[in-house]
C-alpha cells in the first residue's frame, strides 16, 4: 500500500486481502496509526488478526527482498487490462496500490514488472482503491 489516506479504505483493503487469503500486507510506517482508528476497526471487522502485516519506511526494501511478479494497479499509457494477467500457480505476486488521489508514485511504477488497469465502461475515471484490490485479487485467484 503506497500512502493510503483513508482508514476506512484501509479496513476494506484488509477485508479483501483476508477474503482472498493474501499472505502479507505491506504498509508504510505512517499508516501504522490508522490500525487504531475506529473507522479502520469498523471496516476491517478484525481481519487484521488473520493477516501478516509488514511495515516499511522505504518501498525499496520490500521490493529488494521480494522474489516474484511485481504488479501495480494504475491507469497509465502502458497499462494492460487486468483480465490479461497471466501467472502460474507457483508465482508469488506483489500487488501495489496507490494513494486514493495521486495513485502510485512514479518511482514505484518504474520498478514494477507490469502495470494493469481495470476496464471501465461508465463515465467515471477511476475506482475506489479497495474495490480495485477486490477485483484484482479475484482475477489472480481465478487463474490459479
Amino acid at each position: 500500500m503506497d500512502k493510503i489516506d483513508s482508514p476506512a479504505n484501509l479496513g476494506s483493503i484488509f477485508r479483501n486481502a483476508e477474503a482472498f487469503d493474501v499472505d502479507t500486507i505491506w504498509l508504510r510506517n505512517e499508516n501504522k496509526k490508522d490500525l487504531d482508528s475506529n473507522r479502520f476497526k469498523r471496516t476491517s471487522r478484525s481481519t487484521e488478526k488473520n493477516l501478516n502485516i509488514g511495515y516499511y519506511k522505504d518501498f525499496q526494501t520490500v521490493f529488494d527482498d521480494f522474489k516474484g511478479l511485481m504488479i501495480g494497479l494504475e491507469i497509465t499509457s502502458n497499462s494492460e487490462n487486468i483480465v490479461n494477467i497471466n501467472q502460474t500457480v507457483n508465482d508469488k505476486v506483489l500487488v501495489v496500490l496507490g494513494n486514493e488521489k495521486f495513485g502510485i508514485q512514479k518511482t514505484i511504477l518504474q520498478r514494477l514488472d507490469k502495470v494493469y488497469h481495470i476496464e471501465m465502461y461508465g463515465n467515471n475515471s477511476s475506482m475506489n482503491v479497495s474495490q480495485t484490490l477486490g477485483i484484482t485479487l479475484h482475477e489472480l485467484r481465478r487463474r490459479v
